[in-house]
């Protein structure tokens, strides 16, 4: 929201212990949020899942994307069985929605090393996405790529645009060639042996699927094990590539997360009863102390 003038008088007559609103980054919401924390509410941000987007949504008490309370910690799979049962179906219906079912191990995660011998997959960003301007160290594609090109000469890529800005400003690179607009994402990414991206959610669909990110800016992601995280001033070579290796462990943690606690389903949003179990739900209790069915 970019009008204020009545944020006051609102909060007043309402007194609301949490206050909603969506991502959060924009400046104002940033004001949004300075304001309604002032009058003594509780900010709650809310932004787009990941399996499936369209159907999903996801709910944080510190930030969205970048600023998501998930990152930079650990997560660890659930012990119990029926956890893990949950994990793995949960993925095992997404690599049947991809359609290379046929190359991918659905009964674990096994997160492969970079394979250079094969192109590496660039889902390209929509530049007026806040993630790019208020998360990335690039703020063009064509900056993005010529990095690339420059410190991986010898590595081929296959870039992808995104879907919401498909033509973007690219100069041509020996080294790089753009992906087949008439093949999905996923028929393109079969081909490759590695991944390199910036906060985007087909980094976490292609985690998911057992390829390597590399994942460049801050996201939601960032810190728990699931990407190689680079940040300017860092190495970038194909020696540093191909000597990395993910903690399958680790990516399961934070997936199981992603996937199974912190999404909820969009069609749920209505039901009162489900979304007193939903995780963040859970944590808006704790943070106020108070029994929900009382109120």
């Amino acid at each position: 929201a970019s009008d204020h003038r009545h944020l006051d008088l609102l909060t007043e007559s309402f007194q609301p212990d949490f206050v909603f609103t969506w991502n959060g980054s924009s400046p104002g919401d940033r004001v949004t949020s300075t304001l309604v924390t002032a009058m003594g509410a509780k900010m709650v941000f809310a932004e787009q899942g990941w399996m499936p987007q369209k159907d999903t949504i996801y709910f944080d008490m510190k930030g969205s994307n970048a600023n998501c309370s998930t990152r930079d910690r650990h997560w660890l799979m659930p012990n119990s069985q029926a956890s893990q049962l949950k994990f793995y179906e949960a993925r095992r219906l997404f690599i049947e929605v991809t359609g290379i079912s046929r190359s991918i191990d659905r009964t674990k995660l096994d997160i492969k090393p970079f394979d250079l011998s094969k192109p590496i997959f660039v889902p390209l960003q929509d530049e007026r996405d806040l993630n790019i301007i208020m998360d990335s160290p690039f703020k063009s594609m064509q900056s993005f790529l010529q990095f690339l090109h420059e410190n991986l000469p010898s590595v081929t890529f296959v870039v992808r645009p995104h879907p919401k800005y498909p033509k973007p400003h690219l100069e041509t690179f020996n080294n790089v060639r753009l992906a087949d607009p008439r093949k999905s994402m996923f028929d393109q990414l079969a081909d490759c042996g590695g991944v390199i991206g910036i906060n985007s959610t087909a980094l976490i669909e292609s985690a998911l699927l057992g390829y390597s990110v590399l994942s460049v800016g801050g996201s939601l992601a960032t810190g728990t094990g699931l990407f190689f995280d680079w940040t300017p001033g860092q190495e970038l070579s194909s020696k540093s590539l191909v000597e990395r290796r993910i903690d399958s462990s680790a990516a399961a943690g934070i997936l199981y997360h992603l996937l199974c606690v912190k999404q909820v389903q969009r069609e749920d949003l209505g039901d009162a009863s489900k979304i007193m179990r939903a995780a963040f739900f859970k944590d808006m209790v704790r943070m106020m102390e108070w029994n929900p069915i009382s109120r």
